[in-house]
């Protein structure tokens, strides 16, 4: 892929990461994921760092999938006549897996998406921690009008955010939707004017900039790690992190700076 196909910049406490083939609608080869992937995962070494934007550049956030991309790795699993679907099932696994490390890593992901947003770009969206969305943006998941089920997340992830009853009907009906449904539904957590959505993104990650980073961490943990569980794990999994926070300098940088009046200085130590 090429290297100016997705851009990463570091500006402050704020990370941008940005799809960058307007030409195409920001398509998204699939080998794309493990480079966003990667680039997320790479921002964990630097103390600066306290929120990942994700975004897109041009008319629209992702049209979805790349048809080039998909249209390779289908010629291949047409091949697969003997081995009884294995090679596809690894390769649909790797591609999840790369959706599931912005789950686990210890930085918020905010996603601002603008104009439209479908079917693989989604599924991005979802392993997303935030989303923003403009209130003209149009969204939908037709993975079914060609036969397939969407499997990078967007039938799991997407029932689980939105309710098992909506879910089925964005993917079994393949409409696309509003972005006041997006709202209601609870798919992204606000609605701005195109114009002002970096803005809010940016407003967003300074507001968690301000708070304890490994805090923040420990909190995209108990709660990422924690769906699905029962309560006293999950209070264990509190008890668990507040031992090691209670314990590091950002905790006594916190202290010392409430008694003193001033904005702490964190070093995520």
């Amino acid at each position: 892929m090429s290297e100016n196909q997705l851009i990463g910049e570091k500006k402050g406490h704020i990370f941008y990461i940005t799809l960058n083939r307007p030409e195409k609608r920001n398509a998204l080869p699939f080998e794309m994921l493990a480079d966003i992937s990667q680039m997320v995962e790479d921002q964990i070494i630097d103390p600066d760092i306290r929120a990942v934007i994700i975004k897109g550049a041009g008319a629209v956030f992702s049209s979805g999938v790349d048809f080039n991309s998909l249209g390779s790795l289908v010629g291949r699993f047409m091949d697969d006549a003997s081995a009884g679907g294995a090679p596809i099932r690894s390769d649909v696994h790797k591609y999840q897996h790369y959706l599931n490390r912005l789950e686990t890593i210890e930085l918020p992901i905010i996603c601002a998406f603008h104009g439209a947003v479908f079917g693989m770009a989604m599924e991005l969206a979802l392993a997303c921690d935030f989303r923003l969305m403009s209130d003209d943006c149009q969204w939908g998941m037709p993975e079914l009008k060609f036969g397939l089920v969407a499997d990078l997340g967007g039938t799991s992830r997407l029932h689980r955010t939105i309710g098992a009853s909506r879910a089925m009907e964005v993917l079994m009906t393949g409409k696309t939707f509003t972005a006041r449904q997006a709202l209601e539904w609870g798919l992204v957590s606000y609605l701005y004017p195109e114009g002002e959505l970096l803005k809010q993104a940016e407003q967003l990650a300074h507001d968690i900039s301000r708070m304890g980073p490994l805090a923040v961490g420990a909190t995209k943990k108990i709660i990422r790690r924690g769906e699905g569980l029962d309560l006293m794990t999950q209070l264990d999994m509190e008890i668990n992190l507040n031992s090691i926070l209670l314990r590091s300098k950002d905790f006594q940088e916190g202290i010392t700076a409430l008694l003193e009046k001033r904005d702490p200085q964190w070093k995520r130590q």
